[in-house]
């Protein structure tokens, strides 16, 4: 997914998908406040197995191609530097693909894009969203995980 409209923050989203296992570091343009380092995986193992290992939740963000608001999320959003400051070193950020995650994604009952996941280290998913979400409406999400006060959502379950 090639998108050049959107500037060098969109990266993560295009270099990603020609390593299915590796994180890949994506940074806020340049401006005078210190950037802060995402490392996005695109696959939900590898994701997981770093959140097992550090002992931090997951944020699992679904998307497609060609969908507006997944762009505008990309765009408005991920890039936000307060996002990734929260994200950075207290979550682990993982980015899947409806079409490229095809088989991880069969187990899971997603019908809109995009849509955001919380996940604990173990595997269980507590939280959900679904569209478009302002860099304030995420900022609330992910807190509410901090304070886990955020319940399984129905219809979703954990994936192995």
């Amino acid at each position: 997914m090639v998108l050049l409209g959107f500037g060098s923050c969109l990266l993560f989203f295009c270099a990603a998908d020609s390593h299915a296992d590796m994180p890949v570091s994506i940074r806020e343009q340049a401006s005078t406040a210190e950037q802060t380092p995402v490392a996005w995986h695109t696959s939900l193992q590898s994701g997981w197995r770093e959140a097992k290992r550090r002992g931090v939740p997951m944020v699992i963000y679904i998307t497609t191609q060609d969908c507006v608001y997944c762009d505008a999320m990309k765009q408005n959003t991920w890039c936000n530097q307060s996002v990734q400051q929260r994200l950075a070193g207290k979550f682990v950020a993982i980015r899947l693909n409806k079409l490229r995650n095809r088989q991880t994604l069969s187990r899971i009952s997603v019908d809109t894009f995009p849509t955001t996941l919380l996940g604990t280290p173990n595997g269980k998913v507590i939280g959900h969203r679904v569209g478009y979400q302002p860099p304030e409406a995420l900022q609330s999400f992910l807190a509410e995980a901090n304070r886990n006060r955020v319940t399984k959502a129905p219809g979703i379950q954990a994936v192995h």
